[in-house]
């Protein structure tokens, strides 16, 4: 009962999750498309890992990042609009903090002048909606195997009620059923997670965009430190418009060829870059190659937890039905 109970608390929160990532995914979509651009100023963040939520008037908000920070702008309707809580991927973290410090930047972004809708951060975009497929992939996991598996016991358990026979000695020629919960549960959860691990690996290995919607320039590397190994791009698009971009990390491979001694030695590289900044990032083609490797070893780590879940489950249903 304790861990059916377990299981059941396990899919309502799950699926509670992943109502709010659904729900922030199609505001992040609405605005993209009926927003207008515009530059916000970063005035505040605070870190929600205690409590992921917020309320914009009446209606709450799932916050699915650890960091949120608060935008100011104005308005077509010429009023100063500020919201506040709004989430930012790992990547554009790592962009604005230092320490404990937050840099107040000017950032590109899509509004509406709605205080119930969220501003899409431009050079954010991209990873927040590839970050809230993950959480909806692993959240939609964590449903299937917490009500799946309650409602098996549940139903497991009714028949046990309706054929008292099967469990008492002496009147079905069976003892009463000894439950591997632990088999049940371990094979649950590496199935869950190496589901999620799989799925992960399948969208990570795939770009964000296709060869026919992006451009291959020459970018500067305008800084470079590490480790962790990160650096700072700018180049200049068709219309010789300016674009900055990082930090982004690279591959301790790609730092040799950039780096001798301490200093930078190359200063241009190679990147492909989104037609549509909000479908994809910039991707440095010379370090595309490099975690090819970290892709294949998780995805063969999810397809193994898989194969190990099944055979607890399989191993779990062949006890029970000994029993």
């Amino acid at each position: 009962m304790r861990l059916r109970n377990l299981l059941v608390l396990v899919g309502f929160f799950a699926a509670l999750v992943a109502l709010g990532c659904w729900d922030n995914q199609r505001e992040i979509e609405r605005v993209i498309e009926q927003g207008y651009a515009t530059s916000a100023q970063i005035i505040a963040a605070q870190y929600q890992r205690t409590a992921p939520f917020a309320i914009d008037g009446w209606r709450p908000r799932f916050v699915e990042q650890s960091l949120s920070v608060d935008l100011q702008w104005q308005g077509k309707d010429g009023k100063t609009h500020i919201h506040r809580k709004v989430p930012v991927s790992e990547r554009f973290e790592h962009a604005i903090i230092s320490g404990d410090q937050v840099r107040l930047i000017t950032v590109p972004v899509k509004v509406l002048d709605d205080d119930a809708a969220v501003p899409v951060l431009l050079l954010d975009a991209s990873a927040r909606l590839e970050s809230l497929r993950q959480w909806l992939a692993l959240s939609g996991y964590l449903v299937l195997v917490g009500w799946l598996g309650a409602a098996g016991m549940t139903l497991w358990r009714r028949w046990r009620l309706a054929h008292p026979a099967a469990s008492v000695p002496g009147q079905g020629a069976r003892g009463p059923v000894r439950y591997p919960f632990q088999r049940l549960l371990i094979g649950m959860v590496a199935f869950a997670v190496g589901a999620f691990l799989s799925y992960s690996a399948a969208e990570i290995g795939q770009p964000g965009y296709d060869a026919g919607g992006s451009t291959e320039v020459t970018a500067d590397i305008t800084a470079a430190s590490g480790p962790p190994y990160v650096v700072q791009l700018g180049w200049q698009d068709g219309q010789g418009g300016v674009h900055h971009f990082g930090p982004v990390h690279v591959s301790g491979d790609f730092w040799n060829k950039i780096e001798r001694d301490g200093k930078l030695e190359v200063h241009q590289t190679r990147i492909r870059v989104p037609a549509d900044p909000t479908k994809g990032l910039p991707q440095i083609i010379d370090d595309a190659p490099a975690n090819r490797w970290q892709i294949q070893a998780v995805l063969a780590g999810g397809i193994v937890l898989v194969l190990a879940g099944i055979g607890c489950l399989l191993s779990a249903a062949y006890t029970m039905r000994r029993a």
